[in-house]
C-alpha cells in the first residue's frame, strides 16, 4: 500500500493506493462515508491480491486531503482519482461506503467512462436520509455546514443511478442497518434499476457479516469484468 497525493485543481487528495503484484486491468476508486473512517482496507488488500488496483481516497476536507468538505464535490474528486487510475488500468469502477456508496453511484451516473458502481449501505437521497435518520442532521451540519441546492442535487442517488444502465449498478445493504433504512436500497432497486445484494443480518458498516464471503462476491464481479 502506498500513500500518494493527487491534484484536482487547487485541491490535493490523499489516496491510499493498493497495488497488485499482477494487475488484471481493473481499477477501483473507493470513498469513505460521512464519518471519514477507513473501514475497508481489508477489502482493498483482498482485491489487490486478486489483481485489482484500488485507490481509496480521502475526500476534500477529510484526513490528509486539503480544502473544505463540500458534499457536492465528491463525485468530481472521485472522477479525478479515476482519471488518474484510468491511465494505468483498462476499466474503472467506483465503490464506497454509506455516503461514499451513494456518491459511487452518482459518479458512475455522471461519467459514462466508468464501468460500473458498487455501493455499500448507500442512502437514496440526501433529503431522505436527513428525514429518516434525524441524528444525521447534526453530524452533517458539523461536517459540511449549510447545504446548498447543488449538494442536494448531487447527492441524489435515485436520479443518478438511473443513468448508469446498461452498466452495472450494485447495492449491498444489510436489512438491520441501524443508520440507513433498508428501504433506501429497495428504492434504488425499484426506482433506479440497481441490482440489490440483500444481506439478511449485519450492521451499517458491514462489520458483523461474513466479510470474506462479501469480498469474494465483489472480487468475482470485478475479475469477471477484467475479461
Amino acid at each position: 500500500m502506498l500513500d500518494i497525493y493527487l491534484r484536482n485543481g487547487r485541491i490535493f487528495l490523499a489516496v491510499k493506493l493498493f497495488l497488485p503484484e499482477h494487475a488484471n486491468g481493473v481499477g477501483v476508486v473507493f470513498s469513505h462515508g460521512w464519518g471519514g473512517a477507513h473501514l475497508f482496507d481489508d477489502l482493498h488488500a483482498f482485491l489487490a491480491r486478486s489483481g485489482v488496483t484500488v485507490a481509496s481516497l480521502e475526500q476534500r476536507g477529510y484526513g490528509q486531503s486539503t480544502g473544505k468538505a463540500v458534499l457536492g464535490k465528491w463525485p468530481e474528486d472521485m472522477a479525478a482519482v479515476g482519471e488518474w487510475l484510468r491511465v494505468r488500468t483498462r476499466r474503472i469502477w467506483t465503490m464506497g461506503l454509506a455516503t461514499g456508496g451513494t456518491m459511487a453511484l452518482v459518479t458512475a451516473g455522471k461519467y459514462d467512462w466508468i464501468a460500473g458502481a458498487i455501493a455499500l449501505s448507500p442512502f437514496a437521497t440526501l433529503k431522505l436520509i436527513r428525514h429518516d435518520y434525524p441524528p444525521g442532521k447534526e453530524i452533517l451540519a458539523d461536517r459540511f455546514g449549510t447545504f446548498r441546492s447543488e449538494d442536494f442535487k448531487t447527492a441524489d442517488g435515485l436520479s443518478w443511478t438511473a443513468k448508469i444502465a446498461p452498466r452495472p449498478a450494485l447495492v449491498v445493504h444489510a436489512r438491520n442497518d441501524e443508520i440507513v433504512p433498508f428501504s433506501h436500497a429497495e428504492m434504488l432497486r425499484d426506482k433506479s434499476g440497481a441490482t440489490l445484494w440483500d444481506i439478511p443480518d449485519g450492521d451499517h458498516r458491514l462489520q458483523t457479516i461474513d466479510r470474506l464471503g462479501l469480498f469474494k462476491r465483489i472480487k468475482q464481479t470485478l475479475v469477471k469484468d477484467s475479461g
